[in-house]
């Protein structure tokens, strides 16, 4: 009996290590997937923050206008606009 108490014994402390070793490298392969992902997830916010900034700065009236003029494009004269007043259509239920 004494004997197979020591012979679980000394297999039992090798294979301990050894899991002990494995979650030292899963703990080791997560965190280094965690940085990716964050260094990921920074890029994309100063990407998304580039691209808002982007549209902010090509929807200004005076890019507009920069870009109109590039065109050949010019102001319509107040004159010479029509305004259309478009009526909402009635609702089929309702009657007048």
């Amino acid at each position: 009996m004494k004997r197979i108490l020591t012979a679980i014994l000394c297999l039992a402390v090798p294979g301990l290590f050894f899991l002990n070793a494995w979650e030292g490298y899963r703990y080791n392969a997560l965190a280094d997937q965690i940085a990716s992902l964050e260094k990921q997830q920074k890029d994309l916010l100063e990407a998304n923050r580039d691209t808002i900034g982007q549209i902010a700065y090509e929807g200004s009236p005076d890019r507009i206008a920069e870009k109109a003029g590039t065109l050949g494009l010019a102001k319509p004269d107040p004159a010479a606009v029509t305004r259309l007043q478009v009526e909402p259509a009635a609702s089929e239920g309702s009657t007048q």
